[in-house]
């Protein structure tokens, strides 16, 4: 199962660029590997929403608005319940969100440093905002269509803002970032050029194999690529950061159609607009342990490896890669509400899939650090301590091409009961299917992707369940008290539930949800809420290389799994007129 999160093959066939027999045979992976292309699971993660979002009202009730309506999320839910506004009405809703992401699997990330000195957190707080709109009655009559509304309304739909951390101790020289590059530069037949500078073309799939070349980390004889700056008994500790940032927001043009207050009908257009950045940082220290047992970098142990069969000692390593993705997604919605009886409320919806079209910038960088041990035979530039300041820094390279990812979202089904027996009292249940599985890459720079793409959405996934709880009552009446549930459920399919993902994929979401509001006068409204929500992942590792032929030259990190847990705070400011 691993092998299909891997595209490196496919890759490869498709571009035609330094490929041979025996790349068909290793698969390349993790966290560190693909992010200068928009994997199959970074469609998945675009598609992703369990409608979490809106005014401080509905997500107070768990946004279990399908059937209930007469809210802003009613655009993006069910389009009928627009019909349900009495008045004209403006609202805004900006939110706070604290999330926390603790990743199991590795060791402690910092070891005895300072908090002032920490580079990383596993935390974020971010301020945005979650529904902006206004809804306005365009006709009133009193035949059969009683009430025209028309709504323009923002409500967030997805929100990427997290930061993950890994660290694994004391791992054999075997296991490195070095020796997955150089692994991948002998398995692709990669080459240097007579002066010994190493070409890099146009294709950035290989710019980390490239780095490590020029960083050192790597070299190349006539036998092929091999590592002599970091000895065989070498101890190696990793680190690696992975910060997401952005979300995804919808602007609805609404229209909401009340007959005799029976009968409700309506319809959006969303336009989507998609933010999304993944920093990924990876790092090694290379530890070597000297005569009287201490472990350090070679320039501080004594008695550390030899400098005539070592001459240049690798210290460390760090290497940085930024993915942007950017672009617009466009959508229809079509909703029905009845009120068979003044206490019963059914509603349905139908959402199309959203097509969207996206750009996307990729960048890297490596650095690193090494200890002329030696005599310096190459002659390269030593300062304090004989630490070498010759090329170890790349710079940053950046692939910015004009490049265009269209891809197809899943369709959705809602449905919903609201039971409302008084005035004073709200029950409402939603029911949300949404069919990842037919989730479809349309067009990509990369020849044949669509259709391996297709193939993996098919295979890993299924359809997603998900169920929308809300209750509302007023205690007084200025003043009405909510709780909400949400929970949606895996969409891997049976036999994918333990699949190694290339990048973390949510799997589960469960969010418990509260809230009250103050009714100051008829006209004007104040709400508060509360959301507490935890997201599981699927397992990942920061780096694999899987031999099919020769299992026993795998490599592999450790495997890591992050979960999610995410505060949100927020309130609407809403006027009626």
């Amino acid at each position: 199962m691993r092998k299909i999160y891997t595209i490196a093959a496919s890759l490869l066939l498709a571009l035609g660029t330094m490929a041979n027999a025996s790349a068909q045979s290793t698969d390349f992976g993790g966290t560190t590997f693909n992010n200068d292309i928009i994997g199959w699971g970074d469609l998945y993660n675009l598609s992703f929403t369990s409608h979490n979002y809106g005014t401080a009202r509905s997500m107070g009730m768990g946004n279990a608005f399908t059937a209930f309506g007469g809210d802003m999320i009613s655009a993006t839910l069910n389009p009928a319940g627009i019909g349900m506004f009495k008045d004209n009405e403006v609202s805004l809703t900006p939110m706070m969100q604290f999330s926390k992401s603790p990743t199991t699997g590795g060791d402690p990330y910092y070891v005895g440093v300072p908090k002032r000195d920490q580079e990383f957190s596993d935390h974020t707080e971010r301020f945005s905002m979650a529904s902006i709109g206004g809804v306005f009655t365009a006709y009133r009559g009193t035949g059969a269509l009683t009430r025209f509304n028309v709504g323009l309304v923002y409500n967030r739909i997805a929100d990427f803002n997290h930061n993950s951390l890994n660290a694994s101790i004391d791992n054999p020289a075997t296991e490195s970032m070095a020796n997955i590059l150089c692994t991948l530069s002998n398995v692709d037949g990669l080459q240097t050029r007579e002066d010994g500078t190493m070409p890099f073309g146009n294709d950035p799939y290989y710019w980390g194999a490239v780095l490590a070349y020029k960083n050192g980390l790597t070299n190349k004889d006539a036998q092929g690529w091999y590592i002599d700056r970091i000895t065989p008994d070498a101890i190696i500790d990793q680190y690696s950061s992975v910060e997401t940032r952005g979300g995804i927001g919808e602007y609805d043009l609404t229209f909401g159609f009340n007959f005799d207050g029976k009968v409700l009908l309506g319809a959006s257009i969303g336009m989507q607009d998609v933010r999304y950045r993944r920093n990924v940082y990876y790092g090694e220290d290379y530890l070597y342990r000297g005569n009287d047992g201490a472990i350090g970098y070679a320039s501080e142990v004594k008695g550390g490896p030899s400098g005539e069969e070592y001459p240049y000692q690798a210290e460390y390593m760090g290497y940085m890669q930024r993915t942007s993705i950017s672009g617009s997604g466009f959508n229809f919605k079509v909703g029905l509400t009845v009120l068979p009886v003044k206490w019963l409320r059914l509603g349905v919806a139908y959402h199309t899939p959203t097509y969207y079209s996206l750009a996307m910038r990729y960048d890297s960088e490596m650095w690193s650090r090494t200890y002329s041990a030696g005599n310096n035979p190459d002659g390269y530039l030593v300062g304090p301590k004989r630490l070498m300041y010759d090329d170890v820094y790349s710079g940053v390279w950046e692939d910015a091409g004009a490049y265009s990812w269209n891809f197809r979202s899943p369709s959705r089904l809602l449905l919903g009961v609201a039971v409302v027996p008084t005035d004073r009292f709200i029950v409402s249940v939603d029911y949300e299917r949404s069919w990842y599985q037919s989730t479809r890459l349309q067009s990509s720079p990369i020849t044949g992707l669509t259709t391996s793409y297709k193939e993996t959405m098919k295979d890993v996934f299924k359809g997603g369940n998900t169920v929308r709880v809300g209750t509302e009552v007023n205690i007084l009446p200025f003043l009405p008290v909510r709780l909400g549930y949400i929970w949606s459920g895996s969409t891997l399919r049976e036999g994918y539930e333990d699949i190694i993902a290339t990048h973390p994929i949510p799997t589960q979401q469960s969010i418990i949800c509260a809230g009250f509001g103050l009714k100051f006068t008829k006209a004007i409204y104040l709400d508060f809420a509360y959301q507490y929500s935890t997201t599981k992942y699927t397992s990942y590792q920061t780096f694999y290389a899987i031999d099919s032929d020769l299992p026993e030259m795998d490599i592999e990190s450790r495997i890591f799994n992050t979960k999610t847990m995410r505060h949100m705070a927020l309130l609407t400011l809403g006027f009626r007129f």
